[in-house]
């Protein structure tokens, strides 16, 4: 029996050793300890707040560093890490995190703390809820043709003083704005270059130079969807850059003619075609970013305007030979429907399709469309429009004609602000915080 039983204590004792060389293995090393005391898990936090992160660190030998990263649920870094120096084996990590990313968007992170000793290490987390910064509209800018081959840029704060921020030299065919990367694109057709104007230091950030070729264009159409800008040029493309100058996206070359408009939708660039020698206009859907052809639809008439209309297509704003009318593209079934005839002849800027509402300039009118009614009503009369843009979140309405921006709150046909402006106004863009 004794036998038995010292049997039985030998057997115990192996199988003890085999789950203890399974769960450590030979080269186990022991991480270092990390309790967060602050913030609590779930914690809500919005933009302009500051989380104060308070974290105890404890090992058997000394932690030589320490790092706090805020990450999103896929495990992405979304502000810069805080690294830290400890050389203790015993310590109170303290960080204070600034929540000043306005781009920072609605939803939960992770506050993470990291800690190792050179041979091993060990990482902790508590969520928090995050919301986001509301978008608002924070400035106009214009562009003013001043002379020939002089424009200036100028801003308009909703809540201050208007200010001229750049200068361009050459001619000009186009811009856009990027309220995420805080910058503003102009191109020229023959002489001026693509450039991107830091806004915030009112300083150009990159130039693309037009190769010069009088009299043709070399830049024809520009526009932005916030992330990247989009141009077209001579040589029959579509170039995409990214905030730093970086080529992002290159369409396949049509060479015979020019792409005189572009939106982005979904993973799609739908842009116009207009050949040199040719009756007809066509659609050209690039996959994105792989800059190839995945449909292509002809159709009559000159396209005005394009705009995201829904997940599977776009808005076709067109001027046709006996009248102007709205169409709806739709990608997948690529197929093309007339919406609405205008009861007026000629296009000549548009401004939506955001909150429903879309106006149309023609003439001196600034007509009203609501295209989920097919609405359209005469908003205003004046005298030499140039440009126009609509702001759905406030609901205003801002118009450059003659010497002067007015704004408009629909439905209201009176203005509620008019500011001057110099020379000739030649665009409007609307800028956010956000």
């Amino acid at each position: 029996m004794k036998k038995a039983d010292n049997l039985i204590s030998g057997l115990i004792l192996l199988l003890m050793s085999v789950i203890a060389a399974c769960s450590n293995g030979d080269d186990f090393v022991t991480p270092p300890e990390i309790s967060i005391r602050q913030p609590y898990d779930g914690r809500a936090y919005g933009f302009g707040d500051t989380i104060h992160l308070q974290a105890e660190l404890s090992h058997y030998k000394t932690i030589q560093y320490a790092r706090v990263s805020m990450v999103s649920e896929t495990n992405v870094l979304v502000l810069p890490a805080l690294n830290f120096n400890v050389n203790e084996s015993s310590y109170l990590l303290a960080a204070s995190i600034p929540l000043d990313d306005p781009q920072m968007e609605d939803g939960t992170y992770y506050m993470q703390v990291r800690a190792g000793d050179g041979e091993s290490e060990i990482a902790e987390s508590v969520m928090v809820q995050y919301s986001a910064l509301e978008r608002a509209l924070v400035s106009v800018l214009s562009v003013s043709k001043l002379s020939s081959s002089a424009y200036v840029v100028s801003g308009f704060p909703l809540d201050g003083q208007p200010s001229e921020l750049f200068r361009l030299q050459g001619d000009y065919s186009g811009s856009a704005v990027s309220s995420v990367n805080r910058q503003l694109y102009t191109a020229g057709r023959i002489t001026g270059n693509l450039q991107a104007w830091n806004l915030a230091e009112n300083r150009a950030d990159w130039t693309v130079q037009a190769i010069v070729n009088p009299p043709m264009e070399f830049f024809y159409h520009l526009w932005s969807d916030e992330n990247e800008v989009f141009v077209s040029d001579r040589d029959g493309y579509i170039r995409g850059y990214t905030a730093e100058g970086l080529v992002s996206f290159r369409s396949l070359p049509f060479p015979d003619g020019k792409f005189t408009g572009f939106v982005r939708l979904r993973n799609w660039l739908i842009a116009v075609y207009e050949p040199f020698n040719g009756v007809l206009s066509e659609l050209v859907v690039f996959n994105y970013p792989g800059g190839t052809v995945f449909r292509q639809f002809q159709f009559q008439g000159k396209a005005v305007h394009l705009d995201p209309y829904d997940n599977e297509g776009v808005l076709i704003f067109v001027n046709g030979d006996a009248a102007s009318a709205v169409f709806h593209y739709s990608v997948t079934e690529n197929t093309m429907v007339k919406l609405r005839t205008f009861p007026f002849h000629d296009i000549s800027k548009v401004t939506g399709l955001s909150g429903g509402n879309c106006f149309i300039a023609s003439g001196n009118d600034l007509w009203w469309y609501r295209p989920a009614t097919g609405s359209t009503v005469r908003y205003l009369a004046l005298d030499e429009i140039k440009a126009v843009q609509y702001d759905a979140l406030s609901g205003r309405v801002f118009v450059a004609a003659g010497n002067s921006i007015k704004s408009y709150r629909i439905p209201d046909q009176v203005s509620i602000a008019t500011v001057a402006v110099q020379g000739e106004t030649a665009d409007l863009l609307l800028l956010y915080n956000r």
